[in-house]
């Protein structure tokens, strides 16, 4: 039953998101169907699924662990620096453990409040790429760093709760937003599906400010994250007994969020951390289902890939893995994301633990085919 019921929450999902704010523009001409609580929820779960999933009885392996005891290392941590030096630890804590090389890929990636030492006239201070704090209401929402490649984002972000609230490093928290896929993308792919996962991990509460709290938005999404916006409308606090109790919010029972709090993601991102191999009509067979590929990208934080398929499962799951030139393999999450049509081709997406090293990698295993990732220029004619 219970791998229905997650079947069930990705069909859902993936039917709904890409329309959810059209069927909320709506709602308003019409009475509801079902109680407002029941729509809330729904709206969680179409909208944040990792999310919804981690205020569920058995939260599994989707959340990404955070002790007690090493969100306290944490505040402790933040505490004894200044905002300008905050990424290195954090990054560390947050991804469990990197050694030198992985916060040097780290390093090169992120978009921080760091200063950069300037190279050439025309570069620009990563402080610059920060998006600025975004405030409504009494509550500031501030980026503090930013990780992205390809369609997968990291954005650690501050957030001053209206006065008078005070955070407990064993709240449990829950925040309520999405990425908005980017006007330029969208005009690109009309009728294409725009889908995505996230979820937010809390790394400090109250430590710094009783109102304050210190967290990392992670996003899976199934296009470019790039000139994306990343809204919040909503932050709540779950109580032992499974109730809510909301901290800020936009949310307007019937209708949904009336406003955002935005935060705009810089274009271009690490596009030159991306690597497109030369995949097309390559096919694999498992089972009863044929999948024949389209394209691929490898970043140091994933793999993203479009094929078509052929077969009963609609929701195909690949063992994604990087061969190393040691030979050791990293194996990517086990959590997958799927999503598209049958007509028009599939994404799925995958994402490493920890940041890649891609230079000392040879190769992807998409199942037991190998795929270099030193391929042969093409050439133009």
């Amino acid at each position: 039953m219970r791998q229905f019921d997650t079947m069930l929450r990705r069909g859902l999902m993936d039917a709904n998101l890409a329309q959810y704010e059209n069927v909320l523009q709506r709602s308003g001409d019409r009475e509801p169907d079902f109680s407002p609580r029941y729509l809330r929820e729904r709206m969680h779960l179409l909208t944040d699924p990792w999310g919804w999933e981690k205020r569920q009885p058995e939260r599994g392996g989707l959340r990404r662990g955070i002790t007690r005891g090493v969100a306290v290392a944490i505040a402790v941590i933040l505490l004894a620096v200044t905002a300008a030096a905050v990424s290195a630890p954090l990054w560390i804590t947050f991804f469990g453990g990197l050694d030198q090389r992985q916060q040097e890929i780290v390093g090169d990636m992120e978009i921080s409040g760091e200063k950069a030492e300037k190279t050439a006239p025309e570069e620009t201070p990563s402080e610059n790429l920060l998006p600025p704090p975004a405030e409504r209401d009494g509550v500031t929402i501030t980026p503090l760093s930013i990780l992205g490649a390809k369609n997968q984002l990291y954005l650690v972000l501050e957030i001053r709760a209206p006065e008078g609230t005070v955070f407990h490093s064993e709240d449990n928290l829950d925040l309520s937003g999405s990425l908005r896929p980017s006007d330029q993308w969208r005009a690109e792919h009309p009728g294409e599906i725009a889908a995505g996962s996230g979820r937010f991990t809390v790394l400090e509460a109250g430590t710094r400010e009783p109102n304050v709290l210190v967290g990392v938005v992670e996003e899976m999404v199934s296009y470019d994250v790039g000139g994306c916006t990343y809204r919040v409308w909503e932050l709540e606090r779950w109580t032992e007994d499974g109730e809510d109790e909301t901290i800020f919010s936009s949310w307007e029972p019937e209708k949904g969020p009336a406003y955002f709090w935005d935060i705009p993601i810089p274009e271009n991102l690490n596009q030159d951390q991306v690597l497109e191999l030369q995949v097309e009509g390559m096919v694999m067979t498992q089972g009863e289902k044929t999948m024949t590929l389209l394209s691929m990208n490898v970043s140091p934080l994933g793999i993203w890939w479009k094929y078509r398929l052929e077969g009963v499962d609609p929701w195909p799951q690949v063992r994604m893995a990087l061969r190393m030139k040691d030979g050791s393999e990293i194996k990517a999450d086990p959590r997958q994301m799927t999503t598209g049509d049958m007509g028009s081709g599939l994404t799925g997406a995958v994402s490493f633990v920890k940041p890649v090293d891609l230079s000392q990698a040879e190769a992807v295993l998409w199942e037991d085919v190998v795929i270099p990732l030193e391929q042969p220029e093409q050439d133009v004619e």
